[in-house]
Formats: C-alpha cells, structure tokens, sequence
C-alpha cells in the first residue's frame, strides 16, 4: 500500500472545483505510484466533502459539490483505492446540538481541552445510536468506496480528564461498585467503552464488504521505545491490544511514527531522527503481531523544528521501508506538493512496493 492523506481544506481558495480538484490530484497521485488515498471525509468543525442529509450533517463547499463523488470517479479510472478518513468521536454541529452527548469532567463541566475539539461520550447509548448511523450513512450513499479509517480516536487527550458523565459514571458503579474513580479499574473501564464503538464500526464497515482502518499514534518515551498498549490505553482510552483481540478486528491498523514530533516533544534530535522510524516500525509490528495488515504512517509536518525538505522525507521512507511494513502512508498531499523535489523522490520510493 502506498499512500497519501489528503484534506481538501488545503486546497480552498485555489479557484478549482471540486472535479477539476479530483482530477488533478488523482493524475499526480497515479503519476507518484499512489495507489490508495485517505480522503478526510467530514472534517469535525466545518463538515462533508460529500454529499449527506444525515441528522447533524453539515456539508462544506466541496461538500455540496461532491468532492468525494468527483474522487471515486477518478481514483478508480487509475487503480487508486479510496478509503474515508473519520476523525472522531468528534462532531461540532451534533455536540451543539444535544449537550447531555458531550464528555464531562470531574467537575461536571464539558470535557474541552481546546478550542476545536467536540468530544462526544462513546459510552452514552443514543451517541453509539448516531454514530453507527453516520458510519452506515456514508457506506450507503458511496457503495464504490473501497473502505473506512477511523483515526486517533481517544476518550481523553492525556491523563485522567475525562470522561465523568452520568452514563460513565452510572455504569462504571454498577460493574465495580466502591471502586476509585478515576482508578485502574476506571481506565480499563472507559477504555472498553472505545473499543466496542471501534469493533462495531469495523464490523458495520466489514458487513459491506470493505476495509476497515484504525490509524492511532503510537506514543514514543523519551527512551525512544514505544509505550506499550496498556500505558496508552491508561492515559488516553484508546486499547490497542483489545481492539486485535476482538471480534470483527480491523483489516488494517496504520501506525503513527513521526520521529519530528518526539524530536520537538523531548528537545531531543539525536535519539529521534528519520532512521528512528526503522526500529519503530519493527516495534509496531511486533505489538500488532500479524492480526492486521501494518501500514506505517510518516508526515511532513512542522513540530516546531521545520518542515521536512526532500532530504529529510526520503530519508524517513527508506528507514520506515527498511522495517519492512506493509504500507507507507504520508500526510499529507498538501505539504508533499509545497516541499521542493518531495514529488519527484516518491515516483521512486514507492518501487520499495510491489503491487
């Protein structure tokens, strides 16, 4: 697999329409030797790129013009698969609209740790409801998709925030009544709220007879090895190990290893660097142990210690290649277009791949 992320919200303002768009990029993307894109289907503030009347909805400008239509089409005349790409369980317009949906913290207050998020508590039944609706509404609408990504999907950005609403609570009293809130038992307990929305929505993806995607993080410590599936399963919800373990598992699991963003995290450039992404891949690897196809995920975006130019990308793919993946995925299209020569070097990185 080799792949490209792309988010139309880059490209507004450009004076191209929604098929002149698809046109372009997808003849660039096939001239590269991409063969699978994830299209950011329904960006959480401002809405679709796709056409929906589903209950919240919204649609952007692209939206309203079929982006996602336009893409298909075109994607599939050149052989490039085409997988919607879900941030969530984040959703503006829904979390404005029903505020007994949103999480909560200790102190009853909406759990919002900035200015764009709009998390919604997996564990209440009626977002479940929603949610599962909106997945199924997409799948319906778009049957030539070719499958669905749910990425970085996490109850709490980091530590013990969230979630305290009444379901969480009610619930978590009635399977361990008297246990500490928050507490071990606690965050094994909101993690498995995650893990069945993520398993239900693979299975619902599976029942049409398309991939199903998990891309999430992989946390690094300042050691450089990668945290285990239960430390981040503490710290932010998100079980990678329960997840595989489940039934109806995701086809794919796409790993985030960006070395840059560790490098800038803990001021240090020497234990992360690109060739940092080889071991990171291997260790990956060994945590999903053959229950899902592999794809490693690298970004050209600035950490705060710049961009990455050509160099530096190439450098990165040939390390990530080396730990010998099954994928590569870069976000995104935006930022490979803008870095010098980046373009030119993919038309040869991909051959690491056969077809």
């Amino acid at each position: 697999m080799r792949a490209v992320r792309f988010d139309a919200g880059y490209y507004y303002g450009r004076g191209l329409s929604a098929r002149g768009l698809a046109e372009r990029l997808v003849r660039s993307w096939s001239d590269q030797g991409v063969n699978l894109v994830y299209f950011y289907a329904y960006n959480r503030v401002y809405g679709a790129r796709y056409r929906t009347r589903y209950a919240g909805n919204i649609m952007e400008d692209y939206g309203r013009q079929d982006l996602l239509g336009h893409m298909l089409k075109e994607a599939h005349r050149r052989g490039i698969k085409v997988i919607a790409w879900l941030n969530g369980a984040q959703h503006k317009q829904v979390w404005e609209a029903h505020p007994a949906w949103r999480q909560k913290t200790r102190e009853g207050a909406d759990y919002k740790p900035d200015r764009d998020s709009y998390f919604l508590c997996v564990r209440n039944p009626e977002v479940m409801n929603w949610w599962l609706g909106f997945v199924d509404d997409l799948l319906t609408h778009y049957p030539d998709l070719d499958g669905i990504d749910l990425a970085e999907f996490q109850v709490d950005l980091w530590g013990d925030h969230a979630c305290y609403c009444e379901h969480c609570r009610g619930q978590f009293a009635g399977v361990h009544p008297g246990e500490a809130v928050p507490g071990d038992e606690w965050r094994e307990f909101r993690a498995e709220g995650l893990t069945r929305l993520l398993l239900a929505s693979s299975r619902l993806t599976q029942s049409y007879g398309k991939e199903s995607h998990i891309t999430t993080v992989f946390t690094a410590g300042r050691d450089g090895n990668l945290l285990s599936s239960e430390q981040v399963r503490d710290a932010i919800g998100f079980d990678l190990e329960g997840v595989l373990a489940g039934p109806s598992r995701p086809d794919v699991i796409q790993a985030e290893l960006i070395w840059q963003q560790w490098a800038a995290a803990y001021g240090d450039g020497g234990t992360f660097t690109a060739e940092w992404t080889c071991e990171a891949v291997r260790e990956a690897k060994r945590m999903v142990a053959g229950r899902a196809r592999l794809i490693a995920h690298v970004e050209v975006t600035d950490f705060g210690r710049g961009a990455l130019d050509s160099a530096g990308l190439a450098r990165t793919i040939a390390a990530a290649v080396e730990g010998r993946p099954d994928g590569i995925d870069i976000y995104d299209s935006y930022q490979i277009e803008k870095t010098k020569e980046a373009a030119d070097y993919l038309e040869t990185a991909w051959l690491s791949f056969a077809d």
